[in-house]
């Protein structure tokens, strides 16, 4: 099924190409009802059939045109008029000339307002359209997050590689002997809720680390993975990578986990470990986070401000 802009992208394209012979049609109706309204006698009116043309016009034609099929209807019908009623009195002609023009202006009027109105609506269904299926969208990328489990870890590293390949992670780890270390390392950090991460001043400490998923068709779509901020085991959390597979990109996947990593732990204190310019920190600044340090290997550390 055809969605109302395509209906009228295309009707747009029929009156563009189509514009010289409805012009030459609505002429040969215009016409046609002078002559029955010329030879037909006295007995015989044909001056409400004016409408259609200067309805059609009014529906298919630029507004000059219009205009032009308002006087030409008007002159028709007061031309045969004059010769029944009027017997050559000017004043009565004029008069008679104005009342049609007034009366089919009217109808153009109506036309182009109804057809103003529908076309509102169109645009109106298709907004409407666009918002539905982007809450539908949001809907399901929201239910597709859940926690990661130990056979997800070849596919985290996986898109890890692949946010190395974009830019939003170190290119460290598209080494290859590091990405098997790191399938380990991911695979005991989901049984065990811990491991050992570079801390922001230096060294090394043991913190609770958190995998999340989301899958859409049985399909990795992305990941994100939250550090403890030291091994105090505070409430504090560091997003410290967010990547989106490449054929999930641009459907909201990333808001969706950036929205769920805000509000899932709205009442902890949130941090981010970012590189300038990346994706995920232009995601993050958006939802209130702001600087607030740089770390030794030059990530630069962002924090949540309610």
């Amino acid at each position: 099924m055809l969605s109302p802009a395509t209906l009228i992208a295309a009707r747009n394209r029929l009156l563009k190409l189509e514009k010289r012979w409805v012009l030459t049609s609505l002429l040969m109706v215009e016409a046609l009802l002078y002559c029955l309204d010329e030879f037909t006698g006295p007995y015989s009116f044909y001056a409400p059939f004016y409408i259609f043309p200067v309805a059609l016009s009014a529906a298919l034609l630029p507004r000059y045109l219009t205009f032009f099929f308002v006087l030409l209807s008007s002159l028709a019908r007061a031309q045969v008029f004059s010769q029944v009623f009027q017997a050559g009195n000017l004043v009565l002609l004029a008069f008679d000339i104005a009342q049609s023009m007034l009366l089919y202006g009217s109808i153009a009027v109506l036309v182009m307002a109804v057809q103003s109105m529908h076309n509102r609506l169109l645009r109106y269904s298709e907004y409407l359209r666009a918002n539905i299926r982007q809450l539908r969208q949001q809907r399901r990328n929201r239910a597709s997050i859940r926690r990661a489990l130990p056979d997800d870890a070849d596919d985290i590293v996986r898109l890890a590689v692949s946010g190395a390949q974009n830019g939003d992670l170190s290119e460290d780890i598209t080494n290859a002997v590091l990405q098997r270390t790191l399938a380990t390392a991911f695979r005991q950090g989901i049984v065990e809720g811990q491991t050992v991460r570079h801390i922001w001043a230096g060294g090394q400490q043991k913190v609770p680390v958190e995998f999340w998923v989301s899958i859409i068709n049985d399909r990795m779509a992305g990941f994100f993975m939250l550090y403890g901020v030291d091994n105090q085991q505070g409430s504090e959390r560091e997003l410290h990578a967010m990547v989106v597979a490449d054929e999930y990109r641009g459907l909201g996947i990333g808001a969706a986990m950036a929205d769920f990593f805000c509000m899932h732990f709205k009442n902890r204190r949130l941090f981010a470990a970012c590189k300038t310019g990346s994706t995920m920190m232009k995601m993050l600044t958006r939802r209130g986070f702001s600087h607030f340090c740089v770390t030794e290997n030059e990530y630069v550390i962002i924090e949540r401000h309610n």
